[in-house]
C-alpha cells in the first residue's frame, strides 16, 4: 500500500543499466540460497490469499468504466474491485489478529473498538460500513505516547489514531515495546477479515506526529521512529523475505532468513534507493529500486523501455502499476487486447493469452509470471464472455511492483548496511498450470 501522503518530486539516485540475462537450465543444480549466504529460518509464517467476496463483485463501482461494445446492445462490464489481499496472524495484547503484511508502509496499526467509520466526505457512518474484522478493545500494554498517526494510502484511503507501545509477536518472534497505533477514525474499507496492517517499510516512511490534533500536522511536527523491521533486527538478522503464490499453501513470510521448502533459480541483486521529497534530504523510505529495463512482447511485437523510472516493491498492492504508455502497451498485447476499465485498471477476457513481461533487475530478466497477468478471482460474466482484471494498471505518480509481480518469486528485503533487495524465480512449483512452458 504505497503511501501517497508524501507530495512532490521523488528524486532517485541513478545507476548504470545492465543487460538482461535469462535463467539457464544448466544452473538449476546450484544452491543459490547458499551462494547468497541466505539461511533457512524457523521464523516464518504462512500467508493466506483472500480474494474479493462475490458480494463485492456485484456491488463495486469504479469511476469511468467504458468498454468497447462488440455487438449492439451489449452491456458494459461491471467494475471490478482492486484488492486481493495476503494476510498473516500477528500477536498483540494476548490475542492473534489477521493483518496485511505491507512493505509499502511502515506503520503498524489495529482498529480500535471505538473507531469512527467515515465515508469519502468524512461523514461518520456505522462501523459495519468499514467492513473490518475484529477490533481491539484494549489499550497499549507499554503505555501511550503524546503523538498520533495520520496516514493516507494510495486510492484515497486515510486514517488517524493514537500511538503507544505494545509487544508484537510475528512468526514466533516477540518484539517488545514496539511503537504502533490504534485507529480512532478511518476512511478505509476492509474485507471483513483483517483488523489492521503490519507495516514492514523503513524509518523514513513512518507517520507519527506530536500532539493530538491532525489538523495541525506539518513536517515540523512529524517524528520518525523505529518501525517493526528495524526493532526486530536487534533479535534476528536484519532482513526478511516474502514468497507469494496464487497456489494455495505456497505463500510465506520469514524474518532473519528465508522460509523452508522454497527453492529458486539465480538471484538478481539491486540496491534499495534513497528518496527525497521536494528536494529535501534523501531517506530510506519505500523499497525503491531502479530497473535496468523493461520488456514486453507477444508473437508479433517486442518493445523495450531502457532504464525506466524507479519502482516501489509493495506487498500491500494487488496489481503492478506502470506509466500510462507502458501499461497501455502491455494491455494492448493481450490476445485479444485488454480494455480500459476506469480508475487505472484494465479488463481482459479471462481466457486471453497474456504477453511476456520482464523487468530487468541487477543484470537479469525477472518475468511477471503469465498466470499473474489475469486475475481469475475477479471474473464477471457478460453477454460477450467472461472478463477478468488485468494484473497491470496505470500508475498515479509512482510505479509499483505489486503482488502480480511478486508472486512466484522469492524476494529478500535486506535492511542491513547493505540496503539491497534480491529477486529469484521459484522452482518449487507444485501446480502444473504454474510452470512456464
Amino acid at each position: 500500500m504505497a503511501r501517497h501522503a508524501l507530495q512532490g518530486l521523488l528524486c532517485w539516485l541513478m545507476i548504470q543499466g545492465g543487460g538482461s540475462i535469462p535463467l539457464e537450465n544448466s544452473l538449476k543444480a546450484r544452491d543459490f540460497l547458499a551462494e547468497e549466504s541466505l539461511v533457512v529460518t524457523d521464523a516464518y509464517y504462512p500467508l493466506s490469499r483472500i480474494p474479493p467476496s462475490r458480494e463485492s463483485l456485484k456491488t463495486s463501482r469504479l469511476d469511468g468504466l467504458q468498454l468497447r461494445q462488440t455487438s449492439p446492445g451489449t452491456a458494459p462490464l461491471r467494475p471490478i474491485p482492486k484488492q486481493i489481499q495476503y494476510l498473516m496472524s500477528v500477536g498483540i495484547g494476548g490475542k492473534n489478529w489477521s493483518m496485511i503484511p505491507d512493505t509499502g508502509s511502515s506503520d503498524t496499526w489495529l482498529m480500535s473498538s471505538s473507531f469512527k467509520c467515515l465515508d469519502r466526505s468524512h461523514q461518520q457512518q456505522d462501523q459495519n460500513a468499514c467492513n473490518f474484522g475484529p477490533s481491539y478493545a484494549g489499550d497499549f500494554s507499554g503505555g501511550r505516547i503524546n503523538e498520533h498517526m495520520n496516514i493516507s494510502y494510495g486510492g484515497g484511503d486515510s486514517l488517524n489514531g493514537n500511538v503507544g507501545y505494545a509487544d508484537i509477536t510475528v512468526a514466533g518472534i516477540t518484539v517488545q515495546r514496539q511503537q504502533m497505533a490504534l485507529v480512532t477514525s478511518a476512511d478505509i474499507r476492509g474485507n471483513g477479515i483483517f483488523s489492521g496492517i503490519l507495516g514492514l517499510g523503513m524509518r523514513g516512511l513512518t507517520t507519527s506526529y506530536t500532539g493530538s490534533d491532525p489538523s495541525k500536522d506539518s513536517p515540523a511536527t512529524a517524528k520518525e521512529y523505529a518501525p517493526l523491521v528495524e526493532t526486530m533486527s536487534k533479535q534476528v538478522a536484519p532482513l526478511f523475505s516474502v514468497a507469494m503464490s496464487r497456489d494455495e499453501g505456497r505463500s510465506f513470510i520469514s524474518f532473519g532468513g528465508v522460509p523452508p521448502n522454497v527453492t529458486t533459480g539465480e538471484f538478481a541483486t539491486t540496491p534499495i534507493r534513497q528518496m527525497s521529497v521536494n528536494g529535501g534530504p534523501k531517506h530510506y523510505m519505500y523499497y525503491g529500486i531502479l530497473p535496468d529495463n523493461m520488456r514486453v512482447s507477444n508473437t508479433e511485437t517486442n518493445q523495450t523501455w531502457p532504464q525506466p523510472a524507479g519502482m516501489l516493491v509493495d506487498t500491500g498492492t494487488t496489481l503492478s502499476y506502470f506509466p500510462a504508455d507502458v501499461a497501455q502497451t502491455i494491455n494492448d498485447l493481450f490476445v485479444p487486447p485488454a480494455e480500459y476499465a476506469g480508475s487505472g485498471t484494465f479488463a481482459v477476457r479471462c481466457d486471453a493469452v497474456p504477453p511476456k513481461v520482464e523487468i530487468g533487475i541487477g543484470g537479469k530478466a525477472i518475468p511477471i509470471h503469465p498466470s499473474n497477468l489475469i486475475l481469475p478471482e475477479t471474473k464477471q460474466t457478460t453477454p460477450d464472455g467472461d472478463y477478468c482484471m488485468s494484473g497491470v494498471g496505470t500508475n498515479v505518480g509512482l510505479s509499483i511492483l505489486g503482488d502480480a509481480f511478486l508472486e512466484e518469486l522469492l524476494v529478500v528485503f535486506d535492511i542491513s548496511d547493505k540496503k539491497q533487495m534480491k529477486f529469484a524465480q521459484r522452482t518449487d512449483k507444485t501446480s502444473s498450470d504454474l510452470i512456464t512452458k
